[in-house]
């Protein structure tokens, strides 16, 4: 795809001949590399930039195949011949730096060719989740007789003064953000066409030899370790915008933006038009202009308009805009008046409505076409579910709560899992365990929840800590997200298996255990731990409530939690010394539990043992834990779920909600709870809030658990051993009398078709080969084996 993002480069040239090939000579790659990391010479190399850079050589022929490994620092794409062939690198840290492996023979021909690449730098003010050394690319051919391709001799480079930061503030964006600056760009100054095959750069300077590149395994020191991409590159779809809202002053042309439509802005005018995806997104936007020397155009980008001050984030129904503000933060691009000028960032952005407002100098600017690349990890849909006999309305509403939970899934899978795409773009333990959950039964992959784990076990600090988001370049700690992590890692157990990434990964658990188990009291109970204790939104600053003496039914829960996690994990994979110690310390909060937190006037688990504070979160841990079990379970559950004194859970403690109702053995009634989400969907949102309809974030993939939860509560569909080696199906339901469902096993599909009548279930159940399994009815158990079991 020529000039896109791409576009925006520039390019220099450098004569290299090839005699024909000899036989492929694969290169070693386990230590120094024969590539160096590379730099502009005069230019800056920690601040806000962006960064060119070229290479020309001869071949007499092309190779059937041509393998190189790049990489970059912040971000980087690699051009061949024009084209787009790379970018990256995936998200990693400075002792996991990723390289992409790219075959560009397809791009190539006999003569002439042009490497050329574009680096980005965010300087000051990077993502949260980006680490960096300073600017710089490298380059390796996987054959020895391409070294004349590597990074070092030959290569040039130059520094484009077009591009300067938006470093988002306040007026941009209310409360926290994370997500780097963004873009100015001045296509003044822009070296348009570097990118090309017959660009002229024989003014530019030869890059700047930084260092030798290594690889991880390297056995010297160096500041990049490199280690080989693990993740597929993201979907690129290219989407048209649905409608333009609102416009000043601007002939619209009827067929525009669903379809390419010159819009012409006179002279000296300043206008705004707003254009509506219809739903949320993260893409990369494409704007085309010619003409309108000078003329600035501002994209920003906003998720929902707001009624009145936006920090009272009173957002409305989301379709509507009328009488509301658009606030967001922006890139901005100054037309140079060329012909058919292309600019898009080097990093999708989120939004739902972008409004573009365009102030143009001395001569008119054509728009001539605005859409977007939409961009997302390349999860492929598995499952599918249909239940009938309950009102059509009902069914409508489910069908919808599905297809907004998928969008929100997605809008925040990238490289890594984020919180959300707008505000943070940051990987947390606690929404990752969610997302992971959902995305094992929806797309039956694991490799994104694999990385997570992988990733969080990196941050591991001398305190017993992980990080509380990873990767990242600042430190925050959240004592019940690390046990979270254990519960990634349990659930990763069940439904992949992995036997030995679970015993490498087993140490770490048994570091952050023992962070908590120093500290038990001789009751124990468990003594406050350090940092932030956050539990949900639904506490002030989210963090659970203690007693003065630090007492904490929530802490002593969340530890217990992991400790029965990390019982199953040992028995799986690893050493019945540390199961054994686990079990000991579970029993002695079985009974400390309830000697410290039961109210028997109230029949409720108060949060301290004073009986002050009352939450659902903590009624919630007292069943899943098993401490309250059978017909007991059943009535605390409907007193949570019936006692409006108690502080109530956000959307992301519904999950926890309905994973004790569940335990409860009320499945049966999980249809009837999904109110939160019901109220959400009047309100218009295409993918769920971070807490309430008053949230900052608009697309918290923590809200998406009942994508999870039709299928593992309504449908019943769980692993019953490690590895989904066995199968547990026990249906609820509820007022449905049909149900047909698709659920995706590492080994195939299992696949349900079920119907009520006379008060039983008829129907098929279908497991991959080489699983057994059981459904549960309400007169008993009935053994699945492999293939179609008819009911």
């Amino acid at each position: 795809m020529k000039s896109t993002l791409t576009t925006l480069a520039l390019t220099a040239l450098a004569y290299f001949s090839c005699s024909p090939f000899l036989p492929a000579q694969p290169e070693d790659l386990t230590q120094v590399w024969p590539a160096q990391w590379i730099a502009p010479a005069n230019a800056p190399w920690k601040s806000y930039a962006m960064h060119r850079f070229r290479k020309t050589i001869e071949l007499d022929t092309v190779p059937e195949r041509l393998v190189v490994h790049s990489s970059g620092d912040n971000r980087y794409q690699l051009f061949v011949n024009g084209e787009r062939v790379t970018y990256g690198p995936q998200r990693g840290d400075l002792n996991h730096w990723y390289y992409e492996s790219t075959d560009i023979a397809p791009y190539l021909k006999p003569g002439k060719n042009v490497l050329a690449v574009q680096v980005l730098n965010y300087g000051s003010h990077p993502p949260d989740a980006q680490m960096s050394v300073q600017t710089g690319f490298v380059l390796a051919a996987d054959d020895q007789s391409f070294r004349f391709l590597n990074t070092g001799k030959g290569w040039k480079a130059i520094h484009d003064p077009s591009y300067s930061p938006n470093l988002v503030d306040g007026s941009q964006v209310q409360g926290y953000y994370g997500g780097g600056s963004r873009e100015m760009v001045d296509g003044q100054q822009l070296y348009w066409g570097w990118s090309d095959l017959d660009y002229n750069d024989s003014q530019w300077p030869a890059a700047k030899r930084v260092e030798s590149a290594f690889a991880k395994t390297c056995i010297w020191a160096s500041r990049w370790k490199l280690t080989p991409r693990t993740l597929p590159h993201e979907t690129l779809t290219d989407q048209r915008f649905q409608s333009v809202r609102r416009s000043e002053g601007v002939v619209i042309p009827k067929s525009f933006p669903q379809k390419a439509a010159p819009v012409t802005i006179p002279a000296k005018t300043r206008t705004t038009l707003v254009f509506d995806q219809g739903v949320m997104t993260t893409a990369y936007p494409v704007l085309q202009v010619s003409g309108g020397k000078g003329a600035s155009i501002r994209l920003e980008y906003v998720e929902a308009p707001n009624i009145g001050p936006v920090k009272d984030r009173n957002k409305g129904h989301r379709g509507e805009i009328a009488g509301k503000e658009l606030i967001g933060y922006y890139d901005q691009f100054t037309a140079d008046g060329g012909k058919k000028r292309l600019y898009e960032p080097i990093w999708w952005r989120a939004f739902r409505y972008i409004e573009m407002t365009v102030e143009t100098q001395e001569e008119p600017l054509v728009i001539e076409d605005f859409y977007s690349r939409f961009s997302t990890y390349p999860f492929t849909t598995e499952a599918s579910f249909r239940i009938e006999g309950i009102p059509e309305a009902e069914q409508d509403t489910l069908d919808k709560i599905l297809e907004v939970g998928e969008r929100t899934i997605r809008l925040c899978a990238h490289d890594t899992y984020m919180d959300c795409p707008y505000y943070e773009e940051s990987q947390f333990e606690g929404d990752t365990r969610v997302q992971a959950l959902i995305s094992y039964v929806l797309f039956g992959d694991a490799r994104l929840g694999k990385n997570a784990i992988e990733q969080f076990s990196w941050s591991l600090n001398s305190e017993g800590f992980l990080s509380a988001r990873y990767p990242t370049n600042s430190t925050y700690y959240i004592p019940n997200y690390s046990l979270y992590w254990i519960g990634m890692l349990h659930d990763y157990m069940m439904y992949a298996g992995d036997k030995s990434f679970i015993r490498q990964k087993l140490p770490v658990a048994r570091i952050l255990l023992g962070y908590f188990l120093d500290r038990l009291r001789e009751d124990g109970t468990v003594r406050r731990p350090d940092y932030h204790n956050f539990v949900d939104w639904a506490f002030p600053r989210g963090e659970a409530p203690f007693d003065d003496n630090g007492y904490s039914a929530l802490v002593d829960l969340h530890l217990l939690l992991a400790l029965q996690w990390a019982m199953e994990l040992e028995t799986y994979a690893g050493d019945f010394h540390y199961y054994n110690q686990y079990q000991s310390a579970a029993e002695g909060l079985m009974e400390a539990i309830p000697k410290y937190y039961w109210n028997s006037s109230r029949q409720l688990y108060t949060d301290t043992p004073e009986g002050i504070h009352y939450s659902t979160h903590t009624n919630h841990l007292a069943i899943l834990t098993g401490i309250v079990q059978g017909e007991a379970a059943a009535q605390l559950m409907r007193r949570a779920l019936t006692d409006t004194t108690l502080t109530q859970p956000t959307v992301y403690w519904q999950f926890y909600q309905f994973e004790a109702l569940q335990a409860a053995g009320l499945g049966q009634e999980y249809l009837d709870n999904l109110g939160i989400w019901k109220t959400m969907l009047r309100a218009g949102v295409t993918t769920w809030p971070e807490t309430t309809l008053r949230s900052r974030s608009e697309c918290h993939a923590w809200g998406a658990s009942p994508n999870y939860h039709l299928y593992t509560i309504t449908a019943g569909v769980k692993p019953a051993a490690p590895g989904f080696e066995a199968v547990r199906v026990a249906p609820q339901l509820g007022e449905g009398q049909t149900l047909q469902c698709t659920h995706p096993h590492p080994k195939g599909n299992i696949k349900l078709a079920l119907k009520k009548e006379n008060g039983k279930l008829i129907g098929t159940v279908e497991l991959p080969a080489g699983t057994t399994g059981e459904l549960i009815t309400e007169t008993g158990a009935i053994e699945l084996t492999t293939g179609t079991n008819r009911l």
